[in-house]
């Protein structure tokens, strides 16, 4: 009977394999960076220990995710434009006039503002 395992990208097999989700290439990267700090009294059993340690602290991919700068602007300019969507039209019906010229006013403020973010850059 022969063992596909290593098919499998979760599995043990392909895990040693150095293919899958990057849980080796992340244990690579903690054993190489353990070993170079002390080459000669390495001890491979306590590297290992160190690496659920080290693992246990790490903060999930998820959250990692969820905490870049970017994810935040994004869900900022999306709540945004629904808002916009859902303000914008029940406005133009009571003051069509007055709406026209407040996009106006918001759109040219814009661009200044980035204008000057970027100037100082």
């Amino acid at each position: 009977m022969e063992d596909f395992a290593y098919l499998a990208r979760e599995s043990n097999a392909a895990w040693l394999a150095g293919r899958g989700d990057g849980r080796f290439e992340r244990y690579e990267k903690f054993y190489q960076s353990e070993r170079a700090v002390d080459a000669a009294g390495f001890d491979l059993e306590k590297a290992n220990e160190g690496y659920g340690e080290y693992v246990g602290s790490q903060p999930s991919p998820l959250l990692s995710f969820l905490n870049a700068p970017w994810v935040g602007r994004v869900a900022i300019a999306l709540f945004a434009l629904y808002m916009g969507t859902r303000v914008v039209p029940q406005l133009a019906k009571v003051g069509p006039a007055v709406t026209g010229i407040a996009l106006v006013a918001a759109f040219i403020g814009l661009r200044v503002f980035h204008r000057r973010n970027r100037k100082r850059r």
